[in-house]
């Protein structure tokens, strides 16, 4: 039994919550962000590695969170919007691509070409941010 509820089982997240949980560390990933694009712009290999494996650590988490709730929860909901729903999930295969290709570029000792991959990156990830708004507003319709 949990203290705070007295059920038997923990509250199971609402297919929102991840992504609202995403939506207010927003600024923090954001800030990541230009820490790695400002350390790879000065060439700064340290602390360009650094702020890229916790950009990429909290990225990897948000995405996992969308996979196991979020999308189970819209395709439940509204089945004929898999569509969309495949799609985002085709994107974060290509998310996770893209975020080994700058790991590597870095590994590497390479700050130019993990420069170019992590902005190609950054616009392919607003992108996505943008259909993620659409399933957002999908699951708000759908949980009256």
């Amino acid at each position: 039994m949990t203290a705070a509820t007295g059920k038997g089982s923990a509250k199971q997240p609402t297919a929102l919550e991840p992504i609202a949980s995403w939506r207010q560390d927003a600024a923090a990933v954001e800030t990541l962000a230009k820490d790695v694009a400002r350390a790879l712009e000065a060439d700064d290999l340290p602390s360009a590695r650094r702020s890229f494996t916790e950009y990429r650590e909290q990225i990897l988490a948000h995405l996992a969170r969308e996979e196991d709730v979020s999308f189970p929860a819209a395709e439940q909901r509204a089945p004929a919007q898999g569509g969309p729903i495949r799609s985002l999930r085709v994107a974060h295969i290509g998310i996770r691509q893209d975020l080994e290709r700058v790991a590597s570029q870095l590994a590497l000792g390479h700050t130019g070409a993990a420069r170019a991959v992590f902005a190609a990156f950054l616009e392919t990830f607003a992108a996505h941010e943008r259909l993620e708004d659409q399933l957002v507003e999908l699951l708000r319709e759908t949980s009256s």
